[in-house]
């Protein structure tokens, strides 16, 4: 996979597993009525689905691996490849450390959080692509 490193040199991809080019985060809202709460708790049953958090920004995250990459994690379309894609850099990159603060993988987690009981603040070593979710955020 070509890239760029932290410093922004070609050599960020060397080594990586593809891991931005695993799992899906979403902005979401923060749920704040019991309706809300219950759909995203519902969510949260699928072993596939978890809620990240990072400076207040809340985040669907969907497990999966891209239909692009092949067995060796190289992107098959890299020259057609999508703008998200294209934009997903280092710093951001996953590759370099955890791009969120707080991870809730069960109904049970998200309602204590949302109570201020929630001490779980980081899960350990997953992949998740956000670079293009991140940089759209700081715009705002």
């Amino acid at each position: 996979m070509r890239g760029r490193t932290e410093d922004g040199s070609k050599r960020a991809c060397v080594n990586c597993p593809a891991l931005c080019c695993h799992d899906l985060a979403l902005a979401i809202e923060r749920p704040r009525l019991k309706g809300d709460i219950d759909d995203l708790a519902w969510q949260l049953h699928y072993d596939t689905v978890h809620v990240a958090i990072r400076h207040r920004q809340w985040y669907l995250v969907v497990n999966g691996r891209c239909i692009y990459l092949d067995k060796n994690n190289l992107c098959t379309i890299y020259d057609q490849r999508p703008a998200n894609c294209r934009d997903h850099n280092p710093p951001e990159c996953e590759k370099y450390g955890l791009w969120y603060e707080t991870w809730i993988e069960t109904p049970d987690e998200l309602r204590a959080y949302l109570r201020g009981k929630y001490t779980k603040h980081r899960r350990s070593s997953r992949h998740c692509s956000r670079g293009r979710l991140l940089k759209d955020k700081r715009k705002k």
